[in-house]
């Protein structure tokens, strides 16, 4: 029951927080939106940590580099995700993502020696199955390219923060995150726009804020997440989103798909309640 309660709070406040980066992402560029949300998500998460009592439990050096490692995957995996999201649509972007359940899976058997189940291939083939469908009858191979990219980037890197978060506090694994996002969106910006003023962003847009609250809530409870349950059962909290994210795609998004991307849908989900019911 707790896995489940945990479960609606994560994926509400991420969900909530995509609606945002979906509303903002056609505005401008993947790396400044990520800057400018960044600057946002490390005052609350400083803000949050302060009042904590966390403040002087800082992370071990061996635990400071797992989480710079997660750190680094979950911004390429961020990066990715904004610019599928200018390229494909919002509920085709989601289903992909939630494919990290079986990121999540095999590393829990192979960090945590957890029940290894030959169900878990079916699933994952009835999952491939359908992105491979789309892929073959999609136009827009970029976006789907990107959204794979972004969903191994964040199962990898939300996976292994379960090593650092076994003797690290939530916030601090959250604090740790979001700097390290905000450096790699700036060193980005360095590279590929040096005409952006990184000592003068445009802060005042109200659609980054969001992000970055719902962000900082959905980091802290997920991190909470992965001192508490297993992996296995981590995995499959991210199948919650997919009801989200059709009902966004549909009611604000105004998205429509066609045939065979509600058939690729459909076995992806498919294979993650295979997934469910033979391995959770």
């Amino acid at each position: 029951m707790i896995a489940i309660v945990f479960s609606l709070l994560v994926n509400t406040a991420y969900f909530l927080a995509d609606i945002f980066i979906k509303l903002g992402s056609n505005q401008q560029s993947p790396a400044r939106l990520i800057y400018i949300r960044s600057i946002f998500s490390v005052a609350i998460a400083s803000l949050w940590l302060l009042s904590s009592g966390d403040l002087w439990q800082t992370p071990s050096l061996g635990n400071l580099s797992w989480l710079l490692l997660c750190s680094f995957l979950c911004g390429i995996g961020l990066y990715f995700y904004v610019k599928a999201l200018q390229n494909l649509s919002f509920v085709n972007v989601s289903v992909i993502g939630i494919m990290g359940a079986f990121i999540h899976y095999a590393l829990g058997v192979y960090l945590y020696h957890e029940t290894v189940n030959s169900w878990f291939f079916f699933a994952a083939l009835l999952s491939c199955t359908g992105i491979l469908i789309q892929w073959r009858k999609s136009k827009n191979h970029k976006g789907m390219l990107e959204a794979l990219i972004s969903a191994v980037c964040w199962g990898f890197g939300y996976a292994l923060l379960s090593i650092p978060l076994a003797n690290t506090s939530a916030i601090w694994g959250t604090w740790v995150m979001e700097l390290s996002i905000l450096v790699m969106a700036a060193f980005t910006l360095i590279m590929q726009d040096p005409a952006y003023s990184l000592l003068r962003p445009k802060l005042n847009q109200w659609k980054l804020m969001a992000v970055a609250f719902f962000t900082i809530l959905g980091s802290v409870l997920v991190n909470i997440s992965y001192q508490k349950f297993s992996l296995n059962i981590l995995g499959f909290m991210q199948l919650a989103f997919f009801p989200y994210s059709i009902l966004a795609g549909y009611f604000i998004f105004k998205e429509k798909l066609n045939a065979y991307e509600w058939i690729g849908n459909s076995l992806v989900v498919a294979g993650l309640v295979v997934y469910y019911i033979t391995c959770v």
